[in-house]
C-alpha cells in the first residue's frame, strides 16, 4: 500500500510540468433533435494539448448558458485519447431544456448575436491518475438567418 502510495505521489509531482489543455474553438454546431420540452444539440470543442505526452479524456460534466441564463447539460463519459503537443476535438451533445430557452427565445431571435458560455470540468490524466479540469469557454456567437 505504501507503495502506491509513493508511486502516486511522486506521478503526482512529476505532473507540476502538467499543463492544462487550451480552448481552440467549437465547431460543427448542429441541431441533432428538436422537441417541446427538450431538444439535443451537437458541436466539437477543439483543445490544444500542449504536454509532451498523450492524456485521456475519462468524462466530462458541463453546463451550457445563453445570454448569461441556464439552457442545458451534457454529460460525456466516453474515453477519448488526447495526442501529445497537437489538437483533439470532444464531440458534446447538449441536452437543451426548451423551458429554460422559451422565456429568451424572442430577445435571442432580435439580437444579431448571443452569449455561449460553457462551464463544467473533465476528467483529464494517465495512467489510472486523473485530475478533474475546469472547461470554461465564453463566446459571442452570430447567428445564422
Amino acid at each position: 500500500m505504501k507503495i502506491l502510495f509513493v508511486l502516486a505521489l511522486s506521478l503526482l509531482s512529476s505532473l507540476d510540468l502538467f499543463k492544462e489543455p487550451q480552448f481552440v474553438d467549437a465547431r460543427n454546431f448542429k441541431l441533432r433533435s428538436l422537441g417541446i420540452k427538450q431538444s439535443t444539440i451537437h458541436t466539437d470543442l477543439y483543445y490544444f494539448n500542449p504536454n509532451n505526452a498523450s492524456l485521456n479524456l475519462k468524462e466530462a460534466d458541463l453546463n451550457i448558458y445563453i445570454d448569461g441564463r441556464f439552457a442545458g447539460h451534457s454529460l460525456l463519459d466516453t474515453f477519448i485519447q488526447i495526442p501529445a503537443r497537437d489538437t483533439f476535438a470532444i464531440p458534446v451533445n447538449v441536452d437543451v431544456e426548451m423551458k429554460n430557452v422559451f422565456p429568451n427565445a424572442l430577445a435571442i431571435l432580435m439580437n444579431e448575436d448571443v452569449e455561449l458560455k460553457i462551464e463544467g470540468k473533465a476528467k483529464i490524466g494517465k495512467a489510472g491518475i486523473y485530475l478533474n479540469i475546469p472547461v470554461r469557454y465564453k463566446e459571442r456567437m452570430k447567428l445564422i438567418r
